[in-house]
């Protein structure tokens, strides 16, 4: 099963009480030369403020700069607190935490640090509610970028989140605290080093809004473009104008022979389109059904039961999946999960791990697919 996100998300990048402390006591800490381990640190020029956090094990477990800066939003300038962070949960990145982010699990792998209006492709995920976070796939590059920097920006389509610029102002003095807190308690920039932690995948630049529309023998335009998300493997499908239609993430498994039954090849499949909304898919090697047959069956979320479905063959050897509501699905699923599904023709039980309904989700984002179906007669 895979380990659930927000188990460890106070390893990520700083919490919103963390934050919150930091901000809080800035004006009374004092100003430091070398990091001290849970001390504040205060920065007059600027405004920045920060703190090698501690973790339950009392090692430090980040070293976070906050401060607050305002932020474009859909009414507006939004106060938000801004922070640069080097952790054991993801590495160097930044984050920003305010009322107007959204809450739900995001795993953005086509977000954008902008700085000085260069662009470092990066993974935007949810820390907490209302808390959300960037690691550039170029940890090293941004990190030497940051030196010069006087606007930040930072976007994710996924996340519904655009920044717009922010001025930075970071004293060389804060930037230099940064780095010898990331060196003096031996904490790598450029991924997770938190056994615990959940992985990230490889960031890479936005999708084009038209792209490749030739069929391949795997299927649909884009089914061979592969992300791999938390192993398993991840595609945007296109139509034949070439538009993203299906957000599609799927995993096999090999069950080998065993007691004198035949070996098997399992596939879960979860898919987001704007006809169906969140359906699902699972495959069997062994199974030789009648076409398009309701099938009864139960199914169970880490042992809760999910009652409202139904489930239909799709295939000979496949069996979809139709909520009544997509998002009561995804709500149920979570972010990492043991799904068991039981009827007279197939059992089945596996993990969907963290990172796939959130990656699921900022795709339906970037492109406009809800999980709940379309209505008759809408566009």
């Amino acid at each position: 099963m895979g380990l659930k996100r927000n188990t460890v998300q106070w390893a990520l990048f700083g919490a919103a009480t963390g934050v919150g402390v930091i901000l809080a006591g800035a004006c009374q800490a004092a100003t430091a030369a070398n990091p001290v381990a849970g001390q504040q640190v205060h920065f007059e020029n600027g405004y920045w403020s920060g703190v090698p956090q501690l973790g339950p094990d009392g090692k430090v477990r980040q070293c976070v700069m906050v401060a607050s800066r305002p932020r474009a939003g859909a009414n507006g300038p939004v106060d938000t607190a801004l922070s640069i962070d080097i952790g054991r949960g993801a590495g160097f990145g930044f984050a920003i935490m305010d009322d107007g982010l959204p809450t739900e699990d995001i795993l953005d792998d086509e977000a954008e640090i902008v700085l000085d209006g260069h662009a470092y492709p990066a993974d935007g995920f949810t820390v907490t509610a209302h808390d959300f976070a960037f690691h550039p796939g170029d940890a090293a590059g941004a990190l030497a970028a940051l030196a010069k920097t006087r606007t930040l920006q930072l976007r994710s389509a996924g996340g519904r989140i655009d920044t717009g610029p922010i001025t930075v102002n970071l004293p060389a003095e804060v930037l230099a605290w940064l780095q010898q807190c990331g060196k003096q308690f031996a904490i790598p920039i450029d991924a997770p080093s938190d056994p615990n932690a959940p992985p990230l995948p490889a960031p890479k630049p936005p999708s084009p809004v038209i792209g490749n529309n030739e069929p391949t023998p795997a299927g649909p335009p884009g089914i061979e473009d592969k992300q791999k998300i938390a192993r398993w493997d991840a595609s945007e499908l296109r139509d034949n104008n070439g538009k993203v239609i299906v957000c599609f993430i799927r995993q096999h498994y090999g069950v080998p022979a065993q007691q004198g039954q035949p070996g098997r090849m399992i596939g879960a499949f979860l898919i987001v389109s704007r006809a169906k909304g969140l359906t699902m898919m699972l495959k069997d090697s062994v199974l030789n059904l009648p076409g398009n047959e309701a099938v009864a069956s139960t199914l169970a979320i880490d042992d809760k039961p999910f009652a409202g479905f139904e489930a239909h063959v799709l295939g000979n050897d496949e069996i979809g999946i139709f909520p009544q509501h997509g998002a009561a699905l995804a709500a149920a699923l979570g972010d990492g999960v043991t799904l068991n599904f039981k009827s007279k023709v197939e059992g089945m039980e596996f993990s969907i791990p963290s990172g796939v309904v959130p990656w699921l989700r900022a795709c339906g984002n970037r492109w406009n697919i809800p999980f709940e179906p379309a209505q008759p007669g809408s566009n």
